[in-house]
């Protein structure tokens, strides 16, 4: 599809984007870029400030239509720019090393392509959600929009994935991405001499025992689909040989394809937990972080992105498997109708989150052509 758009001036966006990378909830110099920009086309309203640095802008048509919404995220990582780039990060230790930049370029993109080709039935909403690194943006633009009025038939969004051909579109039936959450375990007792530890109580057996059986849950529970806990992270007492210790921390990334089995994996870490803090005589407290739903395509949704996909003419493919990675676009599922669908970024692309990666502006308009499709689909224009 032809779509007659400025591509160096897209590029030159992803650039400045990428040279000014901010991390989760820190993003109001890329919000003002992402405006500056959207100005140009002249959308019907813009709200700045939604959950955080979060931007919205509408395309309003002429008669009454679906509201369909595009979703694209502002965060960076906290990762050093070790590559040499004419546009590499100012941000010290701060890098778009997920691609955000390229998705936010793709979303913009729709703005470009309205300006010689108007919303005619229907509304366009075009959104620049904070903290998607961090599981907080996608649940604020929820309560945002709800604040707004604002309600939308669907809402889609998209990934870049390395890996695969360049340009080609990827989805699928159900989960696309896995649902995941941090646990953070803290564990109370009591310190002592190290010479005497039956005067004290301590984390050391229960934290032993946890770490195991969460290790080898994925193998020893039986779940619907692929379920992993990963132990990221333990803490014990002070690093002092004369005293027995008395706190401790485990810090596990909860991990699963399904929803019910997150809920299934989480009550059986929680048990465990209060097994284990009752037979050492532990107080405990358990809080959770990151949490992300699994993002999941309806058959409806899937439909609707192979139909657009055909408009399009895009490489539409079929992904056998969900990602093990974790999207907090599921959280929008909660509240309306989503899809969600992969551009791929090329098979000898480095991985997301290394330090090497750069997004590759050649697949730009492949994501802005499917955005097209669907707009196309749903006769928006």
């Amino acid at each position: 599809m032809d779509l007659k758009l400025d591509v160096e001036e897209l590029i030159k966006l992803r650039h400045h984007l990428h040279a000014n990378a901010e991390v989760s909830n820190q993003e109001e110099k890329t919000a003002k870029i992402v405006v500056e920009f959207l100005k140009k086309f002249k959308p019907d309203h813009i709200w700045e400030n939604v959950g955080g640095h979060g931007v919205i802008a509408l395309f309003k048509g002429k008669e009454a239509g679906n509201s369909i919404g595009f979703r694209a995220d502002l965060d960076a990582l906290h990762i050093a720019e070790t590559i040499e780039l004419e546009y590499a990060s100012k941000t010290p230790h701060t890098a778009h090393k997920c691609g955000h930049d390229g998705h936010m370029t793709m979303v913009a993109g729709i703005a470009a392509y309205l300006e010689n080709n108007p919303v005619k039935k229907g509304d366009i909403y075009l959104i620049f959600q904070p903290a998607e690194e961090t599981g907080e943006g996608a649940a604020r633009i929820n309560k945002g929009l709800n604040e707004l009025n604002i309600q939308l038939d669907y809402l889609f969004g998209l990934h870049n994935i390395v890996g695969y051909p360049k340009g080609q579109i990827l989805t699928k039936k159900g989960t696309f991405a896995a649902a995941s959450r941090g646990m953070v375990i803290k564990l109370f007792g009591k310190t002592s001499h190290a010479a005497e530890p039956e005067y004290g109580i301590s984390p050391v057996m229960a934290i032993a025992e946890i770490t195991t059986q969460m290790s080898v849950v994925h193998i020893t529970n039986p779940f619907s689909d692929l379920t992993l806990a990963t132990v990221i992270h333990s803490e014990l007492g002070e690093i002092a040989f004369g005293t027995s210790p008395g706190y401790g921390e485990v810090r596990i990334t909860l991990r699963a394809m399904r929803d019910e089995d997150m809920q299934k994996l989480i009550d059986f870490a929680e048990n465990l937990v209060a097994e284990q803090a009752k037979k050492e005589l532990l107080e405990y407290e358990i809080s959770y972080t990151e949490t992300f739903p699994s993002t999941e395509n309806t058959e409806e949704a899937y439909q609707i992105m192979k139909n657009a996909g055909e408009i399009a003419k895009t490489d539409f493919n079929e992904l056998e498997k969900p990602f093990k990675w974790s999207e907090d676009f599921g959280q929008y599922k909660l509240q309306m109708k989503t899809g969600f669908f992969g551009v791929g970024a090329g098979e000898d692309t480095p991985h997301l989150h290394d330090e090497t990666y750069d997004f590759p502006d050649d697949i730009l308009l492949s994501g802005i052509n499917m955005y097209v499709g669907l707009m196309k689909y749903f006769k928006l224009n």
